[in-house]
């Protein structure tokens, strides 16, 4: 009788666990957010660690998001975001819709990140003749992932990862636009700080800035993301971390 019960017992468990195969429940795909520390050295460097709180199966890689915005004011210390207003009013309203995210580490955040950072027109970040996402690859967890802009006139900002650096470069939209100048560098030039180049034919990855002034700087948001391929092959993302607001220096 009491082998009868347990057989019923272990019929019913496997039963219930094929049910729950059944619904896809093993299959749910999740990224935990980069959960590494951000060491931020003026408005010049950012330091992250690319440690995440979790493991999945479904990580493929990190990405970089960025959005360029022009400024008639220069700031030499590390930025905060009471600053932003004061940099550009487009910045402070895309910090603002990211913080709630930002501030989340919930794991169901998924597609709706791609379509958010599309809709306010940060892009991926790339480098010069090699693919980022070779760089950023899972095997890069644990790894010390630094962006340097240094404030050198001509010296050109760099990811920094095993101690190589690769010339960072924007984006094209996967050629969607073609941004100018056509090196692509994350430098401060007439070019870039120009409004009449703020399109999403030219320079979709920039924001204009409102009225006039002598002289433009600008200045470059970052934000990063887990990102992966769920069962069915779309790409999903973990909640964005933020990694600095930093300076564009100038072209020589």
């Amino acid at each position: 009788m009491r082998r009868s019960s347990y057989s019923l017992f272990c019929g019913l468990l496997l039963f219930l666990l094929q049910g729950l195969s059944s619904c896809g429940i093993e299959d749910y795909a999740f990224l935990y957010p980069v959960s590494g520390r951000v060491n931020v050295e003026f408005n010049s460097k950012a330091t992250i660690i690319l440690s995440m709180a979790g493991v999945s199966s479904y990580f493929t890689h990190f990405t970089i998001y960025y959005r360029i915005y022009i400024s008639a004011v220069s700031l030499s210390g590390s930025i905060g975001p009471g600053d932003l207003s004061t940099l550009n009013s487009t910045l402070a309203n895309d910090y603002g819709a990211f913080l709630p995210y930002t501030s989340n580490t919930d794991t169901t955040i998924s597609t709706s990140i791609g379509s958010l950072f599309r809709n306010r027109n940060y892009y991926a970040l790339t480098v010069e003749g090699t693919n980022i996402e070779d760089i950023l690859s899972s095997n890069s967890q644990n790894k010390t992932l630094t962006l340097d802009f240094i404030q050198v006139s001509g010296t050109i900002p760099v990811l920094r990862m095993d101690n190589t650096d690769y010339k960072l470069q924007r984006s094209t939209g996967n050629g969607l636009f073609s941004p100018v100048p056509q090196d692509r560098y994350f430098f401060n030039t007439l070019e870039l700080n120009s409004n009449a180049n703020v399109s999403s034919s030219i320079n979709a990855d920039v924001a204009a800035l409102s009225g006039t002034a002598d002289v433009r700087y600008t200045y470059v948001a970052l934000y990063i993301v887990a990102t992966g391929i769920d069962p069915n092959f779309s790409p999903i993302y973990s909640a964005p971390t933020f990694i600095a607001i930093l300076r564009l220096p100038d072209q020589a």
